[in-house]
């Protein structure tokens, strides 16, 4: 049996000053719409081989790049790192009840640790023209089939629940009004029955306790920017428990070395931006052998190092869609580098994603 959730969390919102966490130092990714001189605001810095191309990008009178256009999108991904899996109910702020109110996505299975999915249509799951809070669930997410909201919500308030559910900080409605390609990540931890350990922190972040939940949400928009003979690259950083990190891709090729994709990325930073396009799909060689790997800024050793391989399986991307003139996102979700293994959470690893889905 379960216990209710009670924290409501904290967040990261690119470009939106709500309830930023006190890590949250970096510029994380606008937001907000172009402004009319065509300058765009920068996630935390690009690298070596973090290069850009005007290709399918316009640009403003200021003379910087802008985005290109496109359609709201909403992509969101489950980092919730001590379960198997979650659903959400997206509920109007602040009047929102639930009643009625299916949950997402539909299936009781619910999104996988790590999974992403876009939510599509955008209007049959996020209250038109209302701020918006979510809520996570988890737990025997079986005995959510066949409730709305309202009945989950109160099932979680039960003191015997077979679920943990936790209210996410608040998105305001100006952000579903974007023509962007937004990123929404359910971050931490959730708690439940026997998750406590003496290794938690490096699992769910410095304010874990059983008591004190770390659920948490990251809000970035994901840029569009291609270039029509690279792959255009973004790093996510939603690992709450993760400090400031350097990204590292080490292409699949004999006596490659690593190619920094984002410095200093801290946790609800999306970078670099412009995308890398340092990369073409051949040059990165066997897919299956490409790592992604974090390094300690200060001390410059390598923390973690996650096989393409392994980032595949829980991915929705084939990696026959990897190539030339795409771009994608990798979302780093799960425990801090090197967290002890065999813990109630999930190591670290990333989703990848297409940027515009």
């Amino acid at each position: 049996m379960l216990h209710r959730v009670r924290s409501s969390g904290w967040a990261c919102l690119g470009g939106i000053s709500l309830a930023v966490a006190a890590a949250c130092t970096q510029d994380h990714g606008v937001l907000g719409r172009d402004p009319s001189s065509g300058a765009s605001t920068s996630g935390a810095g690009g690298g070596p081989g973090a290069t850009t191309s005007g290709a399918t990008t316009t640009t403003g009178a200021g003379g910087g790049a802008v985005e290109p256009p496109g359609p709201t999108k909403l992509t969101v991904v489950n980092g919730i790192s001590d379960h198997d899996a979650v659903r959400f109910c997206f509920l109007a702020y602040p009047d929102g009840t639930g009643a009625g109110v299916d949950p997402w996505p539909g299936a009781a299975a619910g999104l996988a640790f790590a999974r992403a999915q876009e939510v599509e249509p955008l209007g049959a799951a996020i209250p038109e023209g209302a701020s918006l809070r979510a809520h996570v669930i988890a737990g025997d997410l079986r005995a959510t089939e066949g409730l709305d909201c309202a009945e989950i919500l109160a099932l979680a308030a039960e003191s015997a629940a077979p679920i943990v559910a936790a209210g996410l900080p608040v998105l305001p409605a100006p952000v579903f009004a974007e023509e962007k390609s937004l990123l929404v990540v359910a971050t931490g931890c959730l708690g439940g029955e026997g998750h406590t350990h003496e290794s938690e922190k490096e699992g769910c972040g410095d304010a874990y306790t059983i008591d004190t939940p770390t659920a948490g949400l990251v809000a970035v928009a994901m840029s569009r920017r291609t270039s029509f003979d690279r792959v255009s690259l973004q790093v996510a950083h939603a690992s709450a428990a993760t400090p400031v990190v350097h990204v590292e891709l080490t292409p699949g090729r004999e006596d490659a070395t690593g190619v920094t994709l984002a410095q200093d990325l801290s946790y609800g930073a999306i970078a670099p931006f412009p995308p890398s396009t340092g990369f073409s799909v051949s040059d990165l060689g066997a897919l299956d052998e490409v790592a992604i790997e974090t390094r300690d800024p200060i001390e410059g050793m390598v923390t973690s190092s996650v096989p393409m391989r392994e980032i595949l399986a829980s991915s929705d991307v084939p990696a026959a869609d990897i190539g030339d003139g795409q771009g994608f996102v990798l979302v780093a979700v799960g425990a801090a580098p090197g967290a002890e293994q065999g813990g109630f959470w999930h190591p670290l690893t990333y989703s990848l994603l297409r940027a515009n889905p």
